[in-house]
């Protein structure tokens, strides 16, 4: 779950930042454009950042406090209808989402259970999101504005339990995510940065070291929504797979590829309906590059590209995350 990182042959190993969740609402998913049809989830969006978490996720830090920071830019000029192609509603569609977020890990010293070690997590983001869109109308009329732009606090990420199993090639996590509705929302605005609705989630993660210098990643996780009560919209069941597979060209410097696969498994509905006759079911694919350069043992800088393909009810854009570990 937490992204790691690793210090090269003989160097501890050690946790990547994954800032997780803010950007869920610093992406997309941060935004309440519930006036677009074509939008799986309320407003196109998801409580967790997909892509945060792609390398090392099945590694656990010490014991101890660590801190991490981290910076997310998206931007998509798409957003597909339930068919994959672009909303013929929208006659202009630019999203731009920038977002900045602290991540406290502690992992409990002398604490462990089953095996493994227990692990809790805080990540509060702060995000701008600023949207141009209108809705396109008959009768040579002008188009409808449905931009606008928002700065705020995202809903807090908060993991309660985590727990981490190690071998010497295979290292596992399982726990508990949610994201709590604290953050920026105002059911009026058109853009927000709090989604004013609880998210829960159970994922799975793994690391595997299958040869020296090489690693492969994994995280499964499956996420249950409550309903927004402004709106009476309750969005879908998400699942989400983040991967990434990486090779170690010298002892400073990493590369390997990174993505993600979502899909909204259950409809959104609201006043007891499913939204748009078809449930709004969303989903998407993102894929590219990162590259690790490693300062020090203990200090890791991580430049992650994605870029999304295959998207239904929701924006399709480009992800870019920078990462890193706070050494003190």
């Amino acid at each position: 779950m937490a992204e790691m990182w690793t210090g090269g042959a003989g160097i501890e190993l050690e946790q990547r930042i994954s800032w997780r969740r803010i950007a869920g609402r610093a992406l997309p998913a941060l935004l309440s454009l519930v006036a677009l049809s074509a939008s799986a989830t309320e407003g196109g969006g998801n409580s967790y950042p997909m892509g945060v978490e792609t390398n090392y996720n099945g590694l656990m830090l010490p014991e101890g406090a660590h801190w991490f920071i981290y910076y997310s830019h998206y931007n998509a000029t798409h957003s597909k209808n339930n068919a994959g192609v672009d909303n013929p509603q929208l006659t202009r569609f630019d999203l731009t989402v920038n977002a900045i977020a602290p991540r406290l890990s502690y992992v409990w010293p002398g604490v462990t259970f089953l095996g493994a070690n227990v692990e809790t997590r805080v990540v509060q983001a702060i995000a701008g999101s600023d949207l141009d869109a209108a809705l396109g109308r008959p009768g040579g009329l002008p188009p409808l504005d449905r931009g606008g732009n928002a700065t705020g606090l995202t809903d807090m990420a908060f993991s309660p339990v985590i727990l981490g199993w190690h071998s010497p090639v295979y290292h596992q996590t399982v726990g508990i995510d949610s994201h709590l509705k604290t953050g920026t929302y105002d059911v009026a605005d058109r853009v927000n940065t709090g989604r004013n609705y609880t998210q829960v989630a159970l994922f799975y993660a793994f690391t595997w070291f299958p040869a020296t210098g090489f690693d492969v990643n994994a995280k499964f996780r499956y996420a249950t929504n409550q309903r927004n009560e402004a709106t009476a919209y309750r969005s879908g069941d998400e699942a989400t797979i983040e991967f990434s597979g990486g090779w170690r060209v010298s002892p400073e410097l990493a590369v390997g590829i990174n993505g993600y696969v979502y899909r909204q498994t259950t409809d959104d509905d609201q006043y007891g309906r499913p939204v748009n006759g078809n449930g709004n079911r969303g989903r998407v694919n993102a894929l590219g590059p990162y590259v690790t350069y490693y300062l020090s043992p203990r200090l890791a800088l991580v430049a992650k590209l994605q870029q999304e393909f295959g998207a239904r009810n929701k924006p399709e854009g480009t992800r870019l995350w920078l990462q890193a570990r706070v050494p003190f």
